[in-house]
């Protein structure tokens, strides 16, 4: 048995070679292998171990027998002798089964760690993805065929597919052809280099939208053997900051512009300032840098305006206008301005700027027009317009302030005798002096204007409301002017004598009409003239005869309004080679009783009644009508219509609107219509006057300046206003050969309106001479008696010669 058993367990040793190397057996439902030797030695293992037990639980087990069989005194064989003659195959199973119970016990660990493992397998693949679909860019992942492997969230976000639709699609799928190549490109790069690549790509999804960039890095990926086998990508869009590049770039050129530009801090410390500004301001670079950007200011504009100034800018974010600044050197120069809050997205204000443009040369020229404009050339007082701009403005003062005021129309006596004999230099001589001491006999606020020629005038403010006090005032004032104009004045060398007459106009007369003021003011020093020179007059009474037949054409012309008494004379408006471009509709009464009366005669009338309103109203009607017909008709159907319109009919509050009416119902062309419009329009609405030329400009009517240089020329609001041509007035024109100044006035309109891009048209043109010299002067439209007066349209047209049925060159 031993023997036996001894064989047994050399075969389970492996000491003999017929048992097989591999063992295979079942559990849990799979097929085990494993080696036998490996079985052997742990069934050994396990075998000697219970063997221990085993022997320990036999003993422990049959101690009560051998006692009992030692008391009993039998002799019986030892039980360990039996135990260890068991047969060898119940040892082999009982071993297998507790190696079987081993087995099981070691898969049940092992499947635990393989679960926790994967658990945090996917758990670090779960962060992974987290990771790349946050990463605030496009993480790909491409084959060596352009084919994507993996894309994040992001990636399929903004291409638009779901990522399993763009796993196994090249980008020829998703954007444009000009895009596919130029990715295509890059990724070749990084195959033939086996190098990190990093590019920027623009990029355009076929979808159309807009381009965007890309800042992308590209490296390669390799296998085992070292070959390239794909590549792996992250793109990201630096659309915004190229675009904040291209701006800060432009920012960059617009700040060294001609113009001169400065940034300040919230309290107004220079941060930084632009070529420009140092020139214009004579600093050096780097000296104005943390300065005060009151160290600019001059002085010459007072606390209260910059109070103003910055008081706008905290309220509307910005200001704009003109401002006296000083340079280095202590010069003062005037300055276009403009200040501009920038604030962040809080709406906490971060910076100010400031652009500054030198106007020295604009002041300079709006200076000499205003003076050309406004003033004398000869005296150097107020012409016609400024003294009456003035006196409108007393009379307006004078009714609400409740105080009196005076007009004294002062005439030389025999002044023509004097320019005939002594010439023209001596007496232009005399009126300078004349007018040194006329400003010497009034008060400071008082005006002396010459009207022309040897008229002049004084405006009396402030006088004592009383009619009777007011008297006494103005003719102590009046007897003044007769004693200092009766003294001695020495021209040339020579003593000459002269004397005045002069007539007084009070306030209170003229009912707030300035023209009417005007006109007593003549009257009374005609009548002055009249008692012998030398004197002054009152305005009489007795001129309420002139009245009176005034307040009867007024009557006459409310009927004539209704009985259409009212017809259209046209004036040609030629240009070079004269050439008819239009004409001027010109209102002419006939009267059944008084025959024709012409324009100067009425319209005075019509102004002061407010009769020009409907009378315009006509005259626009039949003017389009008029236009209209020339449409139809080859020979005039290129022709313009130049219409005057008041500035009362024009600040009527339904202009607009009838204006737009008569030209539908009449189908007139509105860009062949061109308004004329004084600059009395602009004196007390010319915001509004502005704003409602913008309206009318927007349905093509076009408009024309009349009477420029004669008016109230502001430029700053002459540069507001949708002109499209000016018209030289006929005071200009009618000396312009015999007088430098009319001469230099009529170059100063044209150069600019030149400059403004407007065309220029001369008025009251009567000689050829007049017509050669405003067209060497630059103006080459006309219009005067030199080409015909007005008259209907049929003998307009009849004074044109036709050359092949058209319109063309003026018979001269």
């Amino acid at each position: 048995m031993l023997a036996r058993n001894a064989d047994a367990w050399r075969c389970l040793c492996g000491t003999t070679p017929r048992f097989p190397r591999i063992v295979k057996f079942r559990y849990d439902g799979a097929h085990v292998l494993a080696p036998f030797r490996s079985v052997i030695l742990l069934l050994k293992w396990m075998r000697s171990s219970l063997l221990s037990a085993a022997r320990g639980f036999i003993a422990f087990g049959l101690l009560p027998r051998a006692l009992a069989q030692r008391s009993a005194g039998q002799a019986q064989p030892t039980p360990w002798v039996e135990f260890l003659e068991l047969p060898w195959l119940l040892w082999g199973l009982l071993t297998l089964g507790l190696f079987c119970l081993m087995l099981l016990l070691h898969v049940m660990v092992l499947r635990r760690k393989v679960a926790e493992r994967t658990q945090h397998v996917r758990a670090s693949e779960q962060k992974l993805s987290a990771i790349l679909d946050n990463a605030g860019a496009l993480v790909f992942i491409k084959d060596t065929e352009g084919r994507y492997q993996y894309v994040n969230k992001q990636a399929a976000d903004w291409i638009g597919w779901s990522a399993a639709e763009i796993v196994g699609q090249q980008d020829a799928a998703f954007f444009d052809d000009a895009t596919a190549q130029a990715l295509l490109a890059n990724d070749r790069k990084v195959f033939a280099s086996r190098e990190r690549l990093e590019v920027e790509e623009t990029v355009v999804r076929k979808s159309g939208s807009e381009v965007r960039v890309f800042l992308a890095v590209k490296v390669p990926l390799f296998d085992g053997s070292g070959a390239v086998m794909g590549i792996c990508g992250y793109s990201t869009d630096i659309t915004a900051l190229r675009r904040a590049d291209d701006a800060l770039r432009l920012a960059a050129t617009i700040f060294e512009s001609h113009e001169g530009m400065l940034i300040a801090d919230p309290e107004r410390r220079i941060l930084r300032v632009n070529g420009a500004l140092l020139r214009l301001t004579g600093y050096a670079d780097g000296e104005l840098l943390g300065a005060d950007v009151r160290s600019l200011q001059s002085g010459r504009n007072d606390a209260t305006f910059y109070a103003e100034v910055w008081n706008t800018v905290a309220e509307k974010g910005h200001w704009a206008g003109e401002m006296w600044l000083q340079r280095k050197g202590g010069e003062v120069y005037p300055a276009w301005v403009h200040i501009a809050q920038v604030r962040s997205a809080a709406g906490e204000i971060t910076h100010y700027v400031s652009t500054q443009t030198d106007i020295s040369e604009r002041k300079a020229a709006e200076d000499e027009i205003r003076t050309l404009a406004y003033y004398d050339a000869l005296t150097g007082l107020p012409n016609r317009r400024l003294m009456s701009d003035r006196l409108q403005r007393s009379l307006a003062n004078s009714q609400i302030g409740g105080l009196g005021g005076a007009l004294l129309v002062v005439d030389l006596d025999n002044f023509k005798d004097l320019n005939d004999t002594l010439g023209h230099d001596t007496g232009d001589e005399l009126l300078r002096q004349v007018a040194e001491r006329l400003e010497q006999c009034g008060r400071r606020s008082d005006t002396v204007a010459r009207l022309g020629g040897d008229e002049f005038v004084m405006l009396l403010e402030g006088l004592s409301a009383d009619r009777a006090q007011a008297a006494v005032q103005a003719e102590a004032v009046a007897r003044t002017v007769l004693d200092m104009l009766g003294k001695v004045f020495v021209l040339d060398g020579r003593v000459h004598h002269t004397s005045c007459s002069v007539g007084i106009a009070l306030y209170v007369d003229a009912a707030g009409s300035v023209e009417e003021l005007l006109k007593r003011g003549d009257l009374a020093m005609y009548e002055a003239k009249a008692q012998g020179r030398n004197t002054m007059c009152f305005f009489d009474l007795r001129t309420q005869i002139a009245v009176a037949k005034r307040t009867a054409l007024e009557a006459d012309m409310r009927q004539a309004l209704e009985q259409q008494q009212f017809v259209l004379h046209y004036q040609a408006q030629v240009e070079c080679g004269g050439k008819l471009v239009g004409a001027e509709a010109l209102v002419r009464w006939q009267h059944p009783a008084r025959g024709w009366i012409y324009p100067s005669d009425f319209i005075g009338i019509a102004e002061s009644t407010g009769l020009i309103v409907p009378l315009g109203a006509w005259i626009l009607r039949a003017a389009c009508a008029e236009l209209a017909a020339w449409a139809s008709d080859p020979r005039t159907e290129g022709l313009t219509m130049a219409v005057n319109v008041s500035a009362r009919q024009f600040r009527h509050v339904g202009f607009v609107d009838e204006l737009l009416a008569v030209l539908q119902e009449t189908g007139a062309n509105p860009a062949r219509l061109k308004l004329e419009l004084t600059e009395s329009l602009l004196l007390d609405d010319a915001e509004g006057a502005i704003e409602r030329m913008t309206q009318v400009r927007s349905h093509g009517v076009r408009f024309s300046l009349d009477d420029f240089g004669t008016g109230y020329s502001s430029l700053s609001y002459l540069k507001r206003l949708p002109l499209d041509q000016v018209k030289i007035d006929q005071s200009f024109v009618r000396d312009i050969l015999a007088n430098a100044n009319d001469a230099a006035i009529a170059r100063t309109i044209v150069s600019l309106a030149h400059s403004m891009d407007l065309r220029v048209i001369a008025e009251g043109v009567e000689t050829e001479e007049q017509r050669a010299m405003l067209a060497e002067l630059g103006c080459h439209a006309w219009q005067g008696y030199l080409f015909h007066r007005p008259a209907p349209m049929a003998e307009m047209l009849e004074r044109f010669s036709l050359l092949n049925d058209d319109i063309s060159l003026l018979k001269l």
